[in-house]
């Protein structure tokens, strides 16, 4: 999950570089691209910044087949399965350190009540 997490970052993380840097930037070249015998030019900025948005939409398409092909119907499915992942192992994390302190105060560990493992209660979301 962890894995189709930073796949889904690195995919908007290019889609923003490509609507915040490369399409303004070539709009700015559109701009300053003036005069009588810049019409070559001027044509070809403008089928660059087509296939740029093109290109900008196919990447907002792929990013929910990514999902669908790991067996999420949709974002928001995927997000609320992966916030519930993250608190699991946020309290996992944080009873560990606990013990960990515990084991450095030497102090004889005094073990939890049996919990469920965070493999049970990840299937069971």
């Amino acid at each position: 999950m962890r894995n189709l997490m930073i796949k889904l970052q690195d995919k908007v993380k290019e889609i923003n570089h490509l609507q915040d840097k490369v399409l303004p930037e070539l709009k700015q070249q559109l701009a300053e691209t003036k005069g009588i015998f810049k019409g070559k030019e001027r044509k070809a900025l403008e089928i660059q910044i087509q296939q740029t948005e093109r290109e900008i939409a196919d990447k907002l398409d792929k990013i929910p087949d990514t999902l669908k092909a790991d067996g999420y119907p949709d974002v928001q499915v995927f997000m609320a399965t992966y916030r519930k992942a993250e608190a699991v192992v946020d309290q996992y994390n944080r009873d560990l350190a606990e013990w960990e302190q515990q084991i450095k105060e030497k102090e004889k560990p005094n073990r939890p009540l049996e919990k469920e493992s965070v493999r049970d209660r990840l299937r069971h979301l």
